[in-house]
């Protein structure tokens, strides 16, 4: 991984690269092109060249108490990255991301993609294939926080090649991985064959649309890891507590299927997810089962619709802005949120979490948010068996 130095000299040397760039082509203006998406884009006048900063800065406060009283006071920068995209010779992207929240330095993506529409194939560190709120970026999420099963069941960023298919309102993704760039290099790793499909046809007219997908992967152990676990906070990060959890039983792998729908009709949507997860027994062992998903419904009060691209939601676009004298965008949601990690036929009691969660956010712009989220949990079963937990957060949001 690489040192805070070297990647500070990393973007440092971008900057002035890219400043160069733009005088340079400032002198011969016909082969320029800037264009401002939150940041601006230098791009070839023949567009096979691109490139762009990218970044985003969300600082979250929390107040969290259960049965036993406050637990948690606090805040903390939850996302600090910054980041650089283009293109190279029209058809091979590139992308590459660096967190540094929580006094830690942290490679998110980092890959290239050799476009050829409608097919494109991808290499490097980026999301496997799995869930519809995973695939959505963190800036376009409603809620603070993704739904519980996706946390719990382990979705990440690993480096992998994959295919992707986009066309005619369908998508297919799949492709193998294997480690992180963050993780070290382990002498055996074991590998993950992930794979996604979505379906979107519109409906009314025009103006509306109805999502379907499904999801799987199948996840191998590292060599010599013969358990599993898992585990989850009640829906707030700065948690210092993960209520249920099942704590390491003996496993060699783990299986996942996942089922997505979702609908937008103007400013009304409704999402809802529900995965299973199989963790597959060494021989002679029981496999054990869980689950958990999530429905919610939003309505954005001042007209305004979600974006969505690629099968996955995108950003809302603002009709009046703050900074242009109008009230910016207001949304409302509410959510039904389960994670179920008791099995009791596998002898795994790791406890049942549901959340009821509501939240509104306030799109001064396209690129800058406030979001408010309050969630009660209340745990059935497990080491945790009675608690209820409120949290109360919000986060102050900018990306470019």
């Amino acid at each position: 991984m690489s040192t805070p130095k070297s990647i500070l000299a990393f973007f440092g040397t971008t900057a002035i690269t890219t400043a160069l760039i733009a005088s340079s082509s400032f002198a011969q203006d016909q082969d320029l092109k800037v264009t401002w998406k939150g940041a601006p884009e230098l791009s070839s006048a023949d567009g096979n060249f691109k490139v762009k900063l990218r970044g985003r800065v969300f600082t979250d406060w929390a107040t969290i108490s259960d049965n036993s009283g406050k637990e948690v006071d606090a805040t903390e920068l939850r996302t600090a990255r910054l980041g650089i995209e283009g293109v190279v010779m029209k058809d091979i992207k590139y992308k590459f991301e660096i967190d540094f929240a929580g006094n830690e330095t942290n490679i998110t993506d980092a890959n290239f993609e050799w476009a050829l529409k409608p097919v494109s194939v991808v290499v490097g560190q980026f999301k496997t294939p799995t869930s519809l709120e995973e695939q959505t970026s963190g800036r376009f999420t409603t809620f603070l926080e993704r739904g519980s099963f996706t946390d719990a069941f382990g979705f990440s960023r690993q480096i992998g090649i994959a295919a992707n298919y986009s066309q005619n309102n369908i998508t297919f993704k799949a492709g193998v991985f294997q480690g992180n760039a963050n993780g070290g290099a382990g002498k055996d790793q074991g590998r993950v064959f992930a794979a996604r499909a979505t379906f979107t046809p519109q409906i009314g007219n025009g103006d509306g649309f109805i999502h379907i997908g499904v999801s799987a992967f199948r996840r191998e152990n590292d060599d010599g890891v013969l358990t599993r676990s898992y585990s989850q906070r009640p829906h707030s990060h700065l948690s210092k507590i993960k209520y249920v959890s099942t704590g390491s039983f003996a496993a060699e792998s783990d299986t996942f299927f996942g089922a997505e729908l979702a609908g937008v009709m103007g400013p009304l949507s409704i999402q809802a997810e529900w995965g299973w997860m199989k963790s597959n027994a060494l021989v002679g062992g029981m496999d054990a089962k869980f689950n958990g998903g999530y429905v919610d419904i939003s309505y954005i009060l001042t007209g305004e619709s979600r974006g969505y691209k690629n099968g996955a939601f995108d950003r809302i676009k603002v009709s009046k802005p703050v900074y242009q004298g109008g009230s910016g965008a207001w949304q409302i949601a509410a959510r039904y949120d389960i994670i179920d990690l008791t099995d009791t036929t596998a002898s795994v009691f790791g406890g049942k979490q549901t959340s009821y969660i509501v939240g509104i956010n306030w799109l001064l712009n396209n690129y800058s948010r406030v979001m408010a989220n309050y969630s009660k949990s209340d745990i059935d079963g497990g080491v945790n068996d009675g608690e209820s937990i409120d949290a109360i957060g919000l986060r102050f949001q900018v990306d470019w």
